[in-house]
């Protein structure tokens, strides 16, 4: 009989990142999306949790969500003429959800865009969410999702709040058969660093989940 020796294998996420050699890629090597050919009523941005408690303080909020900040702020700018919407978690102190994440975004504070984006958020639609997916929450704000010919999608976090975005839009839009294309900008979403949870992987993995679902992945806005 074999004596069965269980053996605990270590390994470094950062470093096995590094040897996969795509991380960078799958961020830097898409294409550039023009601006102008979006600039119209026709289009929908999806601003998801560019909040205090995400990117300045709080239980989950990390300096590389914060990081995002400058360019979404530049997205903005060059699409106008587009609707803005700005969604963001905001969750009684009871939450369900914090059987699966440390308590966040539970007061006002926390909840409210970052003060770089208020300028925006103040002429756009607000959809305060109780959940990861924003789809629930985003359908009783915006009645005709349906009638847009563009979506993009920009925030935090890539693999989490974006990601489950991204897919449900991509398969409500399969289901109703809408030719509406669902983006998302790389260099506009983030995710964090934390045990167990390394950023670069988990921003590699979810983007090419999302290519693969049907999403459009494009860099940035020229």
């Amino acid at each position: 009989m074999y004596n069965h020796i269980i053996m605990e294998i270590k390994f470094d996420e950062k470093e096995v990142a590094k040897e996969l050699n795509c991380y960078k890629i799958e961020f830097n090597a898409k294409p550039n999306l023009m601006a102008n050919a979006l600039n119209n009523h026709s289009t929908l941005v999806l601003v998801v949790d560019m909040i205090n408690g995400f990117c300045k303080k709080g239980a989950l909020a990390s300096e590389r969500c914060e990081g995002i900040i400058a360019p979404i702020k530049d997205l903005l700018l060059k699409l106008p003429k587009a609707q803005h919407v700005f969604i963001r978690d905001e969750h009684a102190e009871d939450a369900i959800e914090f059987k699966s994440f440390p308590p966040h975004c539970h007061n006002k504070d926390e909840s409210s865009v970052v003060k770089e984006l208020k300028e925006f958020a103040k002429n756009a639609i607000d959809v305060a969410k109780n959940s990861t997916n924003a789809f629930f929450a985003l359908g009783n704000k915006v009645a005709n999702l349906g009638g847009f010919a563009n979506i993009l999608l920009v925030g935090v976090c890539t693999d989490i709040c974006v990601m489950q975005l991204a897919l449900t839009l991509r398969t409500y839009f399969n289901e109703i058969n809408s030719p509406a294309n669902v983006t998302v900008i790389t260099d506009c979403v983030e995710t964090y660093d934390a045990p167990g949870h390394n950023a670069n992987l988990s921003n590699l993995f979810s983007l090419k989940f999302l290519e693969q679902a049907g999403v459009q992945l494009f860099k940035s806005l020229v």
